[in-house]
């Protein structure tokens, strides 16, 4: 959902910008004005995308069944912690926290 959010971001700003000039009631576009996104709602977006995106593949690949499971859950596993180890100096604090707080949570799993 997120990928298709990022991936719209011009169309959906471009209907907020010309929320007066559509023909709905008023009250519809005071509706339509509360869900708009800032840009601090865009990089919350940009920043789950990047920090959630390794477990969307790592699912992904979990998913199948045409091969042995433990070795390659192992192997991603062992990916994702190295993933949310790794810091970067162009992360965000954002970024950073996330990282953290999943990696505390993938430790009190194990």
């Amino acid at each position: 959902m997120i990928d298709s959010f990022l991936v719209l971001r011009q169309l959906i700003q471009k209907l907020f910008s010309y929320k007066h000039q559509l023909k709905i009631q008023p009250k519809q576009v005071k509706k339509l004005a509360d869900y708009e996104l800032t840009s601090d709602d865009w990089n919350v977006l940009l920043v789950l995308h990047s920090i959630l995106k390794p477990f969307y593949h790592a699912t992904k690949v979990m998913s199948g069944g045409q091969y042995p499971s433990i070795g390659l859950a192992f192997y991603l596993l062992t990916r994702l912690k190295n993933f949310l180890q790794h810091n970067d100096r162009k992360e965000s604090s954002m970024e950073k926290r996330l990282k953290q707080l999943l990696l505390k949570q993938f430790f009190a799993l194990l």
